[in-house]
């Protein structure tokens, strides 16, 4: 039953995201703005996230599929911390469509110095960065469904890389916004 769940929950969130990529791309909006005004690890980072995440995805997907893509042993039995990882996945990709609604047109990947608003409705009234946010759940989450080694690299690599771009896209959006950006980050959390 996990399994499935997490096959489904995997399904659902890439269906959502290239889904929401390709219809904005139609309309003319350039969603993928990578590499844009990072330092050199910055850079080499999102390079390696890059390939790293149909990684992540193939092995989510084979091990729920009972096969692995990478073997490799559990560190754990995760029959309770399974089930708290398929909610945390499940709140995680709710926050995911959140974060998407909230953004509307304004949604990228990457910094993108050309954007014309602050968004700070909907999911953004909650944290300042709820699709990262939902990435470090989702992480997370798999990690405690399938408790190995591989997974608990990811997540810890992952939660690193995106927080050095949070604070990245913080200096941006500061340069951007100014007094507007200053208000909102005091009202509301980097995270939660």
């Amino acid at each position: 039953m996990i399994n499935t769940l997490v096959f489904i929950l995997l399904g659902l969130f890439w269906f959502l995201f290239l889904g929401r990529t390709v219809m904005l791309t139609t309309r003319g909006i350039r969603v993928l703005v990578l590499a844009k005004g990072k330092s050199a690890l910055e850079k080499l980072l999102e390079i390696i996230f890059i390939p790293a995440l149909p990684l992540w995805t193939a092995q989510t997907a084979s091990t729920a599929l009972g096969g692995a893509l990478i073997p490799a042993p559990p560190l754990w039995d995760a029959g309770v911390t399974g089930w708290v990882g398929v909610i945390l996945c499940a709140a995680g990709l709710a926050l995911f469509v959140s974060a998407l609604i909230s953004f509307g047109n304004a949604w990228r990947v990457g910094i993108d110095e050309a954007g014309s608003r602050l968004v700070t409705s909907g999911a953004f009234a909650i944290s300042r960065n709820p699709i990262f946010l939902f990435m470090d759940i989702y992480f997370f989450g798999t990690f405690l469904v399938y408790p190995t080694l591989f997974f608990m690299l990811f997540f810890v690599f992952a939660a690193l890389g995106i927080h050095m771009q949070i604070l990245n896209e913080e200096k941006s959006l500061l340069s951007r916004f100014g007094s507007e950006y200053v208000e909102y980050r005091q009202k509301v959390r980097r995270y939660f």
